[in-house]
C-alpha cells in the first residue's frame, strides 16, 4: 500500500506539527526531551513540549512572520533547539538549520542565501550576526537560543521575550501546514563543492519517519542524541522519528567518548545514532581495554571469542549476547538494544565486531536529498557488506550497469526532495521527469534485493587499462591498520592515459608511540613504517587496484560535521607535497 494512502487510512501525521500534536495527545505525561546539566537532568513531557512549542510559535507570529518565511537555528543539541524547530513549523515557517562547525563567513553566507527573517543563535555564536559587513543582508530579529543567557547585546531577544510577546498577542491561530509545503532547507555538507540548499517538504520528512518505523522495531526507546541536529540523519532519525514513536530523547553533553559512555549509563539508553568514525573509536576503545586487562581476564575473553566464532560458523550468531553480558554491563552498554550508523559508509568489520559482543547494529543509507533514509539493513537478517533493502515506499534501480551489474543508484519515493533552493538546473541534473533521484553513488542490488555501495561516481578511478577502482574499498583496508588514523585514496593522471592509485595517509601517532616506545619518528622511519602497511594492503588487492604511491601527512583530513572527508578541498592542498613511492 502507498505510504500516503496508508498514513491517511491510519490517521497518521502528514506534517511535522501534526507529529508533536499527536504524540502530546497520546503520551501527555511521558518524558520527551532531557538535557543533562550540572544541576541535574532537566526533563519535559510531551504535554509540556506542545505547550512550549505553541508559545514560541505564537511569539514568531507576533514578530510578524508570515507563512513561508525562513528561520535559522544555530547552536548545539538541546531541548531549546528542538522546541524552536517544531515551533517554526507550527508557525508555518521554514527551518534553516546551520552547521556550527562552518566558518563565520560560511554561516553568514548561508543565512543570507536562505533570506532568513529570524535567527535563533546560541550565545557563543551571536558575534557572527553582530559583525556583519556593511550592507550585508541580516535577519530582522535575532533570538538567543540559550535558556539562561545572561546579559546580551542590545536588540537581541531571549526565548522568554518571545513567550512574553506571545502572551501579549493572545491565542492567535496557526497557519495550516500542507503536506507539500517546504518544512526545511538543509544545506549540503559540501564534500564535493559549494553547498546547495535542499528543500524538504513536510511529507518528505514525515514519510521517511513512517517508513523507518515500519522497517525497524521501535518500542518505548530511550535515545541518546549525539550527532548534530542540523544534520538530516540526526534530525529525522534521532529527533522527529523518536517523537513520532513517543520515545524519550536525552541530549549528550559532549562528543568525547568519556562523556558519551557516562551519558549512556545515566539515561539507560536503548538506541544511539552515530557515524562510522564514532563506532570505530568505540571498537578501538574496547579492544584497548581488553589488551590492558589482567592476563587471566584477557585469556578468558579470547576463549569466549573463539566460542562465539565457532557458534557463528555453526549457524548461531547470537552466542555473544550471553557470553559477553558482564562485559557489556561493565562498559555501560547493557541497556543498548541497537546502535544505528549512518552519514557515511560503515566498514563491514565494525558491525560484525559489535554483533559478536552481543550488540546489534543497524546500518542505513540515504542522502540529505532523500530526507535522508532510503535503505535499512534489518536486524534479523543483516548483511554486513550491504546497506540493506529499500524501506517501505522506496524504489531502487541501477542506471547504466556495467558487466558486473554496477551502475549509478537511483531511488524514487515520497521522501525525495522538492528540489534545490533557487537552482532548478541543479535539480534537473539529479531528479528526472519520472521522479528518480540519481545519487552519484555507484552500486548494485543483489538477488535478495539488498543494496551494495561501491563508491562515489566522482571518486571512481579509471586505470589506463580501463579498469574501475573504488577508493572506498582500499580506504577500508588501510584504515584497519592500528597505526593508520585515516586515509584518502584518489586517482593520479599518468602520461599513458588513465589514472594510477595514490593514497594520502594520516598516521596514528599515539599508537605508534605506544608500539615503538617513543613519541616521534624521523621522516624516513615513519615512511618505512607506513610503507609496510601499504604493502600489506597491496598484497590483498588485484594488481590494478594496488597503491602506486602515497603521501604521509601530520594533520587530520578536512571533514564535514559528520566526519566525511572533503576530498575537493584536500586535493588542492597535496599537489605540492612529494609522494612516497611504495
Amino acid at each position: 500500500m502507498e505510504l500516503l494512502e496508508e498514513a491517511r487510512k491510519k490517521g497518521l501525521p502528514l506534517t511535522i506539527p501534526q507529529i508533536v500534536e499527536r504524540s502530546a495527545r497520546l503520551y501527555p505525561d511521558r518524558p520527551a526531551l532531557t538535557a543533562r546539566e550540572r544541576d541535574g537532568d532537566r526533563t519535559i513531557t510531551y504535554g509540556q513540549l506542545l505547550d512550549e512549542v505553541q508559545d514560541i510559535a505564537r511569539g514568531l507570529i507576533a514578530l510578524g512572520l508570515k507563512k513561508g518565511d525562513r528561520v535559522a537555528i544555530l547552536g548545539p543539541n538541546s531541548p531549546e533547539w528542538a522546541k524552536v524547530y517544531l515551533a517554526t513549523g507550527l508557525a508555518g515557517c521554514i527551518n534553516v538549520p546551520i552547521d556550527s562547525l562552518l566558518s563565520e563567513n560560511e554561516k553568514q553566507q548561508l543565512i543570507a542565501k536562505a533570506d532568513v527573517k529570524v535567527a535563533f543563535v546560541a550565545k557563543r555564536y551571536l558575534e557572527i550576526l553582530e559583525d556583519l559587513p556593511k550592507g550585508f543582508p541580516a535577519p530582522k530579529d535575532v533570538v538567543c537560543l540559550d535558556r539562561e543567557p545572561g546579559p546580551l547585546s542590545e536588540g537581541v531577544k531571549t526565548l522568554e521575550d518571545l513567550k512574553a510577546l506571545a502572551k501579549g498577542a493572545g491565542k492567535s491561530e496557526f497557519p495550516e501546514a500542507e503536506k507539500d509545503d517546504v518544512a526545511a532547507i538543509i544545506f549540503t555538507s559540501g564534500t564535493t563543492g559549494v553547498p546547495k540548499g535542499v528543500m524538504l517538504t513536510h511529507w518528505n520528512i514525515v514519510s521517511d519517519c513512517i517508513a523507518c518505523s515500519l522497517a525497524v522495531d521501535i518500542g518505548r526507546e530511550n535515545f541518546l542524541s549525539v550527532l548534530p541536529m542540523h544534520h538530516t540523519f540526526e534530525c529525522t532519525a534521532g529527533f522527529l522519528l523518536p517523537l513520532f514513536c513517543g520515545c524519550h530523547i536525552t541530549y549528550a553533553r559532549s562528543l568525547k567518548s568519556k562523556y558519551i559512555m557516562e551519558d549512556l549509563r545515566a539515561c539507560k539508553a536503548t538506541v544511539m545514532l552515530g557515524v562510522p568514525l564514532l563506532f570505530q573509536k568505540m571498537k578501538e576503545g574496547i579492544e584497548r581495554a581488553i589488551e590492558k586487562a589482567p592476563a587471566h581476564r584477557k585469556a578468558m575473553f579470547k576463549a569466549m571469542w573463539k566460542l562465539v566464532l565457532a557458534a557463528e560458523r555453526a549457524g548461531n550468531p547470537h552466542l555473544g549476547k550471553v557470553l559477553f553480558r558482564s562485559l557489556r554491563k561493565k562498559a555501560g552498554l547493557d541497556t543498548i538494544r541497537y546502535f544505528v550508523s549512518g552519514g557515511a559508509a560503515l566498514p563491514p568489520y565494525v558491525p560484525l565486531f559489535f554483533r559478536r559482543l552481543g550488540l546489534d547494529m543497524i546500518q542505513g543509507y540515504g542522502l540529505t536529498e532523500s530526507s535522508p533514509v532510503l535503505t535499512i539493513n534489518p536486524l534479523n537478517r543483516p548483511k554486513n557488506e550491504s546497506v540493506g533493502p529499500p524501506m517501505p515506499g522506496v524504489e531502487v534501480k541501477v542506471a547504466k550497469p556495467d558487466k558486473d551489474g554496477v551502475g549509478e543508484l537511483a531511488f524514487r519515493g515520497p521522501m525525495i526532495m522538492k528540489g534545490y533552493l533557487n537552482d532548478p538546473e541543479a535539480t534537473r541534473q539529479v531528479i528526472d521527469d519520472e521522479g528518480w533521484l540519481y545519487t552519484g553513488d555507484l552500486g548494485y542490488v543483489d538477488s535478495d534485493g539488498y543494496v551494495h555501495i561501491c563508491g562515489r561516481a566522482k571518486n571512481l578511478i579509471v586505470t589506463s587499462a580501463g579498469k574501475n577502482v573504488y577508493p572506498e574499498e582500499i580506504e577500508t583496508l588501510l584504515n584497519k591498520s592500528e597505526i593508520i588514523l585515516e586515509s584518502m585514496v584518489f586517482g593520479k593522471q599518468v602520461e599513458s592515459g588513465g589514472e594510477e592509485v595514490c593514497a594520502v595517509i594520516v598516521p596514528d601517532f599515539d599508537v605508534i608511540a605506544q608500539l615503538k616506545g617513543q613519541s616521534a619518528l624521523d621522516e624516513e622511519g615513519l615512511h618505512s613504517l607506513i610503507s609496510k602497511e601499504v604493502k600489506k594492503v597491496n598484497s590483498m588487492l588485484a594488481s590494478y587496484k594496488r597503491i602506486k604511491s602515497f603521501y604521509v601527512i601530520n594533520e587530520e583530513l578536512p571533514k564535514t560535521s559528520t566526519k566525511k572527508i572533503k576530498r575537493h578541498l584536500f586535493n588542492l592542498n597535496i599537489l605540492e607535497k612529494k609522494p612516497a613511492k611504495r
